[in-house]
């Protein structure tokens, strides 16, 4: 009974040390800043704009819109 605590108690941490990583291994976190979110790969890469959060497809959306508008008045 005790092996099996054990085991589940190692497991439980190693599960829990395991961060994001990318399609090469390398760890990152995401960041929200001003309803955008933001890649945080380290000292090494710094941040980077995801371009797919809900406020920038909202606002890209509009501008679309107004493009489409500007494009039929010509």
């Amino acid at each position: 009974m005790k092996k099996i605590i054990l085991l589940a108690l190692t497991a439980l941490i190693m599960v829990g040390c395991l961060s994001k990583r990318d399609s090469n291994g390398v760890p990152y976190d995401v960041h929200v800043i001003d309803s955008c979110e933001y890649i945080d790969g380290g000292h090494a890469y710094g941040l980077g704009h995801k371009g797919n959060c809900k406020f920038c497809k909202e606002r890209r959306q509009k501008e679309l819109e107004e493009l489409v508008i500007k494009l039929k008045d010509k």
